[in-house]
């Protein structure tokens, strides 16, 4: 069901992106004509028809590779909660809860929710001495990346 969801928050977006792009292009190169009649003649064409599928198709696909999951090998939990509270404040996100051992992250506010298509919590659990992050594709990549970094620079901090 989530598949799905996310599939159908995609294809509005990328629609009522392209109903923009093209009242921009309306209003600029032919002030005269309406937009809705302009999106009749678009969508009435072959080329416009194969864009409908094109947009389908992908929206279809994008949960596949709009998601993804990593794993962060020398992080646990009882050693690390501070440096995985600060890698995901560095990106945004603010701790939403946490339950059966994995704890969940949101961004903060309105609009940066939105760039995430409301498709922004982060889910964090750990297993086996390795923490695995889950969520939005560039999110989960940039915080993967910022916590190893985290990871390997804790062992030149003095104990």
């Amino acid at each position: 069901m989530r598949y799905i969801i996310r599939s159908l928050k995609y294809l509005i977006f990328i629609s009522v992106l392209y109903v923009i792009l093209t009242a921009v292009m309306t209003y600029i190169s032919y002030p005269q004509v309406d937009l809705w009649m302009m999106l009749k003649m678009q969508m009435l064409t072959e080329r416009g028809i194969m864009l409908v599928v094109a947009l389908v198709v992908l929206s279809l696909f994008y949960p596949r590779f709009g998601f993804m999951s990593r794993t962060v090998a020398n992080c646990t939990f009882a050693n690390d909660v501070v440096r995985i509270d600060n890698a995901m404040a560095l990106y945004g996100f603010e701790l939403e809860r946490e339950e059966g051992g994995i704890r969940y992250y949101r961004a903060k506010g309105f609009f940066r929710r939105l760039t995430f298509f409301y498709e922004d919590r982060i889910e964090v659990r750990e297993a086996e001495g390795v923490v695995v992050i889950e969520g939005i594709r560039r999110a989960v990549a940039r915080i993967a990346f910022q916590l190893e970094a985290y990871i390997h620079n804790s062992r030149f901090e003095e104990k």
